[in-house]
C-alpha cells in the first residue's frame, strides 16, 4: 500500500539542474562571449542576430534554473519544457556541428543522462491530469 504513495522527487535533482542551467546561462555570456558567438556562426546565425540569440538563450537558461530553485519545480510543465529545449540544442549541435559526437568531452552525449533526467522530474511531479 505505501508504494501508492506519490513522493516529490528528491530536492537536490531539482537543484542541480537549477545550477547547471546557472551556469550555461551565464558562462558563455559574460566569460566566453567570443567562443559562443563563434559556436553561434558555425550552427549558420547570421552576424546581425548572434549577439541577440545569445543573450536570448542565456536568459533562457537563467530563467530555467530560478524555475528549478523555486516552487515551479513541481509543475511537470517546467520540466517538459526543459526537456524540450535540451533535445532541440541537441538536435542543433548534432546536425549543425557534427565533429561534437568526437569531442573528448562528449558534450552531446552527456545531453542523454541530462534528458533521462529532465523526464524523471517530468514524471514525478504530481500535477498532470
Amino acid at each position: 500500500m505505501l508504494d501508492n504513495i506519490k513522493r516529490p522527487p528528491p530536492a537536490y535533482l531539482s537543484y542541480s539542474m537549477g545550477l547547471l542551467w546557472l551556469w550555461s546561462g551565464t558562462q558563455p555570456l559574460f566569460f566566453m562571449p567570443e567562443m559562443s558567438l563563434d559556436l553561434l556562426r558555425s550552427v549558420g546565425i547570421p552576424n546581425p542576430l548572434q549577439w541577440s540569440i545569445l543573450i536570448a538563450a542565456s536568459l533562457l537558461d537563467i530563467g530555467f534554473a530560478f524555475l528549478c530553485f523555486s516552487r515551479f519545480r513541481f509543475r511537470s510543465s517546467v520540466w517538459l519544457l526543459q526537456l524540450i529545449t535540451v533535445a532541440v540544442y541537441s538536435l542543433i549541435i548534432a546536425f549543425r556541428l557534427p565533429e561534437m559526437w568526437a569531442h573528448p568531452f562528449a558534450p552531446l552525449v552527456k545531453n542523454l543522462p541530462i534528458m533521462a533526467t529532465l523526464f524523471f522530474l517530468y514524471q514525478s511531479v504530481g500535477d498532470k491530469k
